[in-house]
Parts: C-alpha cells; sequence; structure tokens
C-alpha cells in the first residue's frame, strides 16, 4: 500500500512540475524582445504569471498594457485557444512611442491578441467574458493625471465597474503596483506613482471585490516606498505589491 501511494503522490509531483514548467519555458521563448528578457530579473514574470493562473484558452485583459511586456507572455500562454486584449489609452501610446507598439505586434506576430485602444473613461467591455484581468504597475493610475501628457482624471468607481461586470464568475483581476507607506495618502499615485496595498484592498473591497490571495514574490525590504519609482536609486526595483481579487 505504501509502495502505490508513493508512485501516486510521484506522479501528482510530477504533474504538477510539468504544467508549472509551462510558465517558465514561456519566460525563456527565444521569440522574445531581448529588452523585455532583460527585465526578466526584476519582473519575476514566471512567479507573476504562476501566482495569476494563467492557463491555456483563457481570454485576458491587460489594462493599460504599455509596451506589452505581459501581453506578449499572457499571448504565449493562453495559445492558440485563447485571447488576450490589449489595452491603452492615448497618453501611455505616446509614451510608449507607437514605432515600439507596431514592432510588437507587425506582422500578426501575436496573433491572438487584439490591441484596444480606449480611453479609461470612455472604455466598452463585453460582459462576463474576462478569465483574467490584469493591471501591472498600473492600479495607481487610476489616481493619476496629467492634463499636459493627456492624462484626464480617471473616474476610478465608473472604470472598475465596468471591470467587474466584463469579469467571468470565476475570474480573477491581478494587481502589482508599487508600493507606498501604508498610512500614505491616495495623493502617493501622483506624487511617487506609488499606492500602499492597504490601499488597494480597501478600494477593491469598495468596488465589489474580494481579495483572493496575495504574493511576495516582488519583496524588497530595502526600499523605503517613500522614493519616486522613476528614481535610478529604486527604478525596476521597487516593493510591489502583487494580488489576487475575484468576485464575492
Amino acid at each position: 500500500m505504501q509502495t502505490i501511494l508513493l508512485i501516486i503522490s510521484l506522479l501528482i509531483f510530477s504533474s504538477q512540475s510539468l504544467a508549472s514548467d509551462k510558465y517558465q519555458r514561456v519566460v525563456d521563448s527565444s521569440s522574445r524582445p531581448i529588452p523585455d528578457k532583460r527585465a526578466d530579473k526584476n519582473r519575476q514574470p514566471a512567479k507573476i504569471l504562476r501566482f495569476f493562473d494563467i492557463q491555456p484558452g483563457q481570454t485576458v485583459l491587460d489594462l493599460f498594457s504599455g509596451a506589452g511586456y505581459y501581453t506578449e507572455l499572457v499571448s504565449n500562454l493562453v495559445g492558440e485557444t485563447g485571447q488576450v486584449d490589449a489595452h491603452n489609452n492615448q497618453a501611455y501610446i505616446n509614451f510608449i512611442g507607437e514605432q515600439k507598439l507596431l514592432k510588437r505586434y507587425q506582422d500578426k506576430r501575436l496573433k491572438n491578441v487584439t490591441q484596444l485602444h480606449q480611453e479609461a473613461n470612455q472604455l466598452s467591455l463585453c460582459q462576463q467574458c474576462y478569465d483574467r484581468i490584469l493591471m501591472v504597475l498600473t492600479f495607481h493610475d487610476l489616481y493619476y493625471e496629467n492634463l499636459e501628457q493627456g492624462w484626464p482624471k480617471i473616474a476610478a468607481p465608473a472604470l472598475m465597474e465596468k471591470i467587474r461586470q466584463s469579469l467571468k464568475k470565476d475570474g480573477l483581476v491581478g494587481i502589482v503596483d508599487h508600493k507606498a507607506v501604508n498610512d500614505s495618502e491616495i495623493s502617493s499615485a501622483q506624487t511617487l506613482h506609488r499606492i500602499s496595498a492597504q490601499t488597494i484592498k480597501t478600494l477593491m473591497h469598495q468596488w465589489g471585490f474580494k481579495l483572493v490571495a496575495e504574493s511576495d514574490a516582488l519583496t524588497n525590504p530595502l526600499d523605503s516606498l517613500t522614493t519616486p519609482m522613476w528614481d535610478k536609486s529604486i527604478k525596476g526595483k521597487t516593493d510591489r505589491a502583487v494580488m489576487l481579487f475575484g468576485l464575492p
């Protein structure tokens, strides 16, 4: 009996190992752009994708997807039977550069990705269609405003209501963001491009989401949490909150 149990345990372990390997295989793919690979050490994408439980066949929204670092990884994970919507507003497109985005998506190299270029306040989404919605380093942008750069004030509650309605009943919202100190004001999003983990939890609860899990994959105890995230001393190495939220 012990021998049988041991064999079963080994088979389960082997199955789990093979399943988890898909994340590292996607990260190690030779088709990924070199700048993306250079960022991997600080972003730990295999750990984050595993934590978010991205699976083949899923439909995923990458909200404020930027240059598409995670869009491409998720595209390869969900595969031919999956779909990724890569959202950007015009200010983000201007910041990233249209040519950089063109290089990412030209010649349909990511065939299962649809670029969704809409302003946050006018965002139109399908209903109960997403298995996962990613907000990677962008939750604080809900409380950022820069009219000179074309970034208007976002009606955060209204946007997140659209997000909630577009999520499948068993869907999840994955959030990664630069931490601010826990008692910091929401203004830290404007001044530091940071937001406290507790503020994220409080707001998500107010908007009808429940916390499912947290990860310490991107913890950096050397980060004071008070330096702007773009400062050379901490850029790319901030202490980051990593959370998963679902519907009640």
